[in-house]
């Protein structure tokens, strides 16, 4: 577990799964997430597992994020390979939850957790041109803009880190 200031994270289990649907299963948190489609409950269940369980199988991963003062899932945060090998900071976090800062406070996190346990040499974040705050995220935890590139089948912003 990596606790924060306001925040808790935590590898996921199997009790976390309701928490995880009911936040991936909004339109305002998948619209900016891989090709943007909305997900129905029983294809973010079986998304689950190869989100938060497969990753781990090589070294990196993905953990829950909760505030402190409470047990439910507020988003998630980790570090994964994308299918064109870049190592990639990702994100989501419930609506409620968004500007009060804890996707740079869980970012942080999950990149000083990276460098302890990692021989990180450069990440990458991506993000809808439109979507200003997680743009703002990427660019307080230093990533830097390098072009807009294709991923999911989308013209995304693409910031890199070196670490």
């Amino acid at each position: 577990m990596i606790t924060t200031e306001r925040l808790e994270l935590s590898k996921f289990q199997e009790t976390d799964l309701q928490g995880y649907v009911n936040l991936i299963t909004q339109s305002t948190v998948t619209q900016y997430l891989a090709d943007g489609a909305e997900m129905t409950k029983e294809e973010a269940t079986n998304r689950a597992p190869q989100l938060f369980n497969d990753p781990w199988e090589d070294g990196y991963g993905v953990f829950v994020v909760r505030e402190k003062t409470n047990d439910e899932i507020i988003g998630y945060c980790g570090i994964r390979v994308l299918p064109d090998e870049r190592i990639e900071l990702l994100y989501a976090y419930d609506p409620s939850s968004w500007g009060k800062g804890y996707a740079t406070e869980a970012g942080a996190a999950v990149l000083a957790y990276g460098k302890e346990h990692f021989d990180l040499t450069e990440l990458i974040g991506i993000a809808y041109p439109e979507n200003k705050g997680s743009i703002a995220v990427l660019k307080k935890l230093g990533f830097e803009f390098v072009g807009v590139e294709e991923y999911f089948g989308k013209a995304l912003e693409v910031f890199v880190l070196k670490v």
